[in-house]
C-alpha cells in the first residue's frame, strides 16, 4: 500500500511539472480562436430587465443599449458597431410572441447616435442613449422599439440570435393629466336592460340616463323584478361628436343614499370599453379588472377616438347578476 501511495504522488508531481512546462496560452489551446468571436447586444438576451422600461409620464427618461463582444482573444483594436432602428420587425415580433405591441412613433424618442465603440481591450461598447419623451405618449400601453446591429468595423460576425434588442417601453400616470370631456351633449344611445327605481325628485333613478346626470346618488341598475339577466350588461353613450379618449372614470353605486361607500355587490368588476364612429363597427379600447371603489379611473393602452362609447360589464363585484353604476365620464 505504501508503494502505491508513493507511486501516485510521484505521478502527480510529474503531471504538475508537465503542465507548468506547457501552460494554456491566450488561445486556450483552441485552433482558430477567431472563429469564436462574435458581436452581439446584451439588450437582446431573454432578460426583461435589459429590454423593458416602465417610467412615470411626468418626466422624460433615458435608456441605454450596448454592443458587446464575445471572444477568446482580448481585442487589440477599437471595434465600431452601427445600429439601426428596425420598426419593420414589429409585426414579425408580435406574430412570434403572440403580442400586439405598437411600433414606437418617432415623436416618442430621440437617439443621441447610432454608432457605438467597443474600445481596445474592452468587451462592452459605449452606450447608445435613447431619450423617451413622456408628453408624446398617448396611454399606458407598451410601445416596441427594435434596435438592430447593422454593421461592424473591422468586419466581425454578428450573432444571428442576439443581434436585435426589442425594447418594450411603456409609461404610467401618477396623476391624471387629461381634463374630463364635456358631457353636455351626451345621450344614451342604447343599453342591455334597466330597472326604474323611482325616488322622490328622481323618477329616472335606475335608468341608464342616470349615469349622465351629475348626481352621485342616482344610478343605472339592470333588470331584477320580472327577470334577472346576468352579465354581460352594457350601455352605449352618444357623445354627440368624435372625441379623443384616453380613459374613463366610473362612479359606483353607493351602499346608501348620500354615502361614499360602494355597494358591496353589483358594481363593475371586469368590463370592456369600446369606441365607434357609427354605433355599428367597434374598436376595443381596453379590458379592465378593478377593485370595488366608489370612484375608479382607468387609462387606455393608447388614445383612441370615436363618437360612441360602450361599456360592457362582464363580471360584477361579488359576482352579482345585476350591474349598477352611478356615473360614467371620459377624459
Amino acid at each position: 500500500m505504501k508503494h502505491t501511495i508513493a507511486y501516485m504522488a510521484a505521478l502527480a508531481g510529474t503531471l504538475l511539472f508537465a503542465a507548468c512546462e506547457n501552460p494554456v496560452d491566450d488561445n486556450y489551446n483552441v485552433d482558430n480562436p477567431d472563429a469564436y468571436t462574435l458581436v452581439y447586444t446584451i439588450n437582446a438576451v431573454s432578460d426583461a430587465s435589459k429590454s423593458s422600461l416602465s417610467f412615470p409620464l411626468e418626466r422624460d427618461t433615458t435608456f441605454k443599449v450596448y454592443a458587446n463582444l464575445s471572444s477568446l482573444l482580448q481585442p487589440d483594436k477599437d471595434i465600431h458597431v452601427k445600429f439601426r432602428v428596425a420598426t419593420e420587425l414589429t409585426d414579425a415580433y408580435n406574430t412570434t410572441n403572440q403580442t400586439s405591441y405598437v411600433a414606437m412613433p418617432e415623436a416618442c424618442y430621440t437617439i443621441n447616435r447610432l454608432d457605438a465603440v467597443i474600445a481596445k481591450g474592452s468587451y462592452t461598447s459605449t452606450p447608445i442613449e435613447i431619450t423617451f419623451h413622456s408628453q408624446a405618449f398617448d396611454g399606458v400601453g407598451i410601445f416596441l422599439l427594435p434596435l438592430q446591429i447593422e454593421s461592424v468595423t473591422p468586419e466581425i460576425p454578428v450573432s444571428p440570435t442576439l443581434n436585435t434588442a426589442y425594447l418594450r417601453i411603456n409609461g404610467t400616470y401618477t396623476t391624471n393629466p387629461f381634463p374630463l370631456l364635456d358631457r353636455s351633449q351626451w345621450t344614451i344611445a342604447a343599453f342591455s336592460s334597466q330597472e326604474q327605481e323611482s325616488k322622490e325628485d328622481f323618477e329616472y333613478n335606475g335608468e341608464a340616463i342616470s349615469i349622465l346626470d351629475d348626481n352621485n346618488d342616482t344610478y343605472w341598475g339592470t333588470q331584477w323584478r320580472t327577470a334577472k339577466p346576468g352579465p354581460p350588461h352594457w350601455v352605449t353613450v352618444d357623445m354627440g361628436k368624435t372625441e379623443q379618449v384616453h380613459g374613463i372614470r366610473i362612479r359606483g353605486r353607493a351602499d346608501a343614499w348620500g354615502s361614499d361607500k360602494p355597494k358591496s355587490s353589483g358594481n363593475p368588476r371586469i368590463f370592456n370599453v369600446d369606441l365607434s364612429d357609427d354605433n355599428a363597427t367597434w374598436r376595443r379600447a381596453g379590458t379592465f379588472t378593478v377593485e370595488n371603489k366608489i370612484d375608479t379611473e382607468v387609462f387606455f393602452d393608447h388614445m383612441t377616438s370615436g363618437r360612441y362609447l360602450r361599456l360592457t360589464v362582464t363580471a360584477t363585484q361579488a359576482d352579482m347578476y345585476q350591474a349598477c353604476m352611478a356615473e360614467l365620464k371620459a377624459f
